[in-house]
């Protein structure tokens, strides 16, 4: 059996209890993944959402194969997706908000950022345009889309861009890629860009078969998403939760022997001091399926509070 047969037969047993809340919902969480919503709602230029997912045998190829620091970053989103199959897809700041929690776990920046989206086609030229009115809230549902930046590698997350029917029909993959070295815009621009954070204009183009996805970064990226809308305080602590979670499933896979080597070449010292916390530790799961560890017999220790000691 190969190593990547062996992780997929595991699969399905390891990732759940990593579920999040959706503004959109007005802060319900998600249902289980056996209950898919059964009359998705339109996207704001009238377009069907489809569903969230990813195919496990793509996740099973990443962890069998990928160099370290892709093995840690892209693990996440990919996780989320494979929990939330079957939920609307139209979810971007859920996502976001969500990864960047369990990011921050493992000390890794990311910042939630509003973005315009231009999908065009290699020979008929521009197909559709999203966000490019601008982003807006009303009342818990979000009108615009929603990426994740990691500054320290200048990674661009995109969990949802399956939600667009153009990408779901060409290549029904998360964007998980990073930022080419020309962005464009002004010297300004470009020396925020060397500090980590993003300023409006600033583009990332991704190829998808016949398709280019081309992102925009939009005035007040950060604060549109993180601050003008006020979440509600136990709306965004179970979106922390939520991130907890996904990070618990993620050290499952990346304790794993095959796997732990190569996180061990990975430049993420705040992981590295947490798998050496939990070690071997079995994990718990509640009576909410919330993840803990249980670093001794009895004791179950979610790994935010073993941050405490790393």
């Amino acid at each position: 059996m190969s190593v990547a047969t062996a992780i997929l037969v595991e699969a399905d047993q390891m990732m759940k209890g990593v579920d999040s809340p959706m503004p959109k919902s007005k802060g319900r969480k998600p249902k289980p993944a056996s209950r898919a919503v059964k009359k998705p709602s339109l996207g704001r230029n009238g377009y069907d959402p489809g569903q969230l997912g990813i195919p496990p045998q793509l996740i099973a190829n990443m962890l069998a194969a990928a160099p370290p620091d892709q093995l840690v970053e892209m693990l996440p989103p990919m996780l989320w997706l494979h929990h939330s199959a079957g939920v609307q897809a139209n979810m971007c700041v859920s996502a976001a908000l969500t990864l960047a929690n369990a990011y921050e776990l493992i000390g890794i920046q990311a910042r939630p950022t509003a973005v315009e989206l231009i999908i065009s086609h290699r020979t008929r030229g521009e197909l559709t345009r999203y966000g490019g009115g601008g982003a807006s809230w009303d009342g818990d549902s979000f009108n615009g889309h929603c990426v994740l930046w990691l500054p320290g590698s200048g990674r661009w997350i995109d969990a949802t861009v399956m939600q667009y029917p153009e990408v779901r029909a060409s290549m029904p993959l998360p964007v998980v890629g990073r930022m080419a070295g020309s962005v464009g815009g002004s010297a300004a621009s470009r020396s925020a860009l060397a500090e980590g954070r993003l300023t409006p204009g600033i583009h990332m183009a991704v190829p998808r078969e016949e398709l280019t996805l081309d992102y925009t970064v939009i005035e007040g990226s950060e604060v549109i998403i993180t601050g003008a809308h006020a979440i509600a305080s136990d709306i965004a602590q179970r979106f922390r939760g939520g991130g907890i979670n996904l990070v618990s499933a993620a050290l499952e896979w990346w304790r794993k022997p095959g796997i732990v080597e190569r996180v061990r070449d990975a430049p993420y010292p705040r992981l590295h001091a947490l798998l050496a916390a939990i070690g071997d530790a079995p994990v718990h799961r509640d009576a909410d399926d919330d993840w803990f560890f249980e670093t001794t017999p009895g004791t179950h220790v979610r790994v935010d509070e073993m941050l405490t000691t790393t």
